[in-house]
Parts: structure tokens; sequence; C-alpha cells
């Protein structure tokens, strides 16, 4: 504890001598998402990773399943529990999207005024919120009815009945199928590791 403690104070000690204000107070700032945007941009596409794995999942679903679903191919079906993944990737690029133009905003305008880092730091930390905690939570409870199904046939028996009669997988009705789906979140997923690598070499080159 002592240890972190010191690591702590010397980051923050390198922050002041470095003369940003935005490293001293992105340091000194009490929140739990006090990581480097490219960081963030990692985890998020992780998240999105997650979905990505939801055609394989579905492809995986054992035979029992089959009549609680709008159809056995994932390119063809569209059961609801997908509005709530699709939630979770639109919420997700939207935070990256602020997160992406936060940094670029930083790069620009470098070297940062104090107001204007504050202003960042609270773009960031609204983005950071909304991505892993609305976004993630999404994605994480789409991947538990995912699993659900998984279970098999039994498993969703009980479910039904202990929801009254409500089925998470009855068509949606919204056109999208899980492969689609799946196929957007792996596109999203790339594009956050390649914006991520690029704005971590931008970043390095401010302080250098």
């Amino acid at each position: 504890m002592a240890q972190d403690t010191t690591t702590d104070d010397d980051r923050i000690t390198d922050a002041i001598l470095s003369g940003s204000a935005y490293e001293r107070l992105r340091l000194q700032r009490p929140t739990y998402f006090a990581q480097p945007v490219p960081t963030k941009l990692t985890w998020q596409s992780v998240l999105l990773a997650g979905l990505a794995l939801l055609a394989p999942l579905y492809v995986l679903f054992p035979e029992t399943v089959a009549s609680y679903l709008p159809a056995t191919n994932p390119t063809l079906a569209s059961p609801k529990v997908i509005v709530l993944g699709l939630v979770g990737a639109g919420v997700e690029l939207f935070a990256a999207a602020l997160l992406i133009g936060a940094a670029l905003f930083r790069i620009r305008h470098y070297p940062l005024s104090e107001p204007q880092a504050r202003t960042v730091l609270n773009v960031e930390d609204f983005a950071s919120y909304l991505g892993f905690g609305t976004g993630g939570m999404a994605i994480a409870i789409t991947l538990c009815y995912f699993a659900l199904g998984l279970a098999g046939g039994e498993a969703i028996a009980s479910y039904v009945a202990a929801m009254n009669g409500i089925n998470p997988f009855v068509d949606s009705g919204l056109g999208l199928s899980v492969a689609e789906l799946a196929g957007l979140s792996f596109v999203g997923c790339l594009g956050l590791l390649l914006v991520g690598q690029y704005l971590r070499r931008r970043l390095v080159a401010l302080s250098a």
C-alpha cells in the first residue's frame, strides 16, 4: 500500500515538473477512470469484441433451444435480446467518439490551459462512465442472455416461466440479424484499436 502511494505521488510530481496542466489534473482527480484515452479505447474495443462473439455463440446453441428462437441461422435470426446489444454498441461508439474528440482537441491545442484541461477531463469522465457503465452493462447483460441460450432449452424454459412467459429470444422485428450486429461490432473493435494506437503515438510525441 505504501509503495502504491509513493508511486502515485511520484507520478503527480512528474506531471507537475512537466508543466502539463492536463496530466497534473488527470492524476489528481478522484475518478475510477484516470487512465489515458488510448487505454480506455482499448478497453472499449474489448467490450465490442464481446459483441462480435454473439454470432459464433448463437451457432453453438444446442438443438433444444431451437423452439425458442426466431431462426437457428445467425444470419437470419433477429432475437429481441440483440436490441440490448445494439444499444450497448451504440453507447460504446458514442462514448469512444467523445474520447477521441477530447484527445484530438488536446493534441491540436497543446499545451492546454488549466480551464481547457478541466473541460477535456470532464468530457473524458462523462464518456468513461457512459461507456463502461451504461454501455458495458448493456453488453454484459446481452452476453449473459446468450450464455443462457448455451445452457439449453431447459434453462430458457425456466427463465421464461420465471418471467411470466417473456422469451428474450423472440423475434425483435428490428431486421438486424445476430451476424450483422456481430460484424458491425467486430469492425468497431478494430477501428477503436487502430485509432487508439494512432492517438497513443501522437500523445507520446507531445511529451517527447
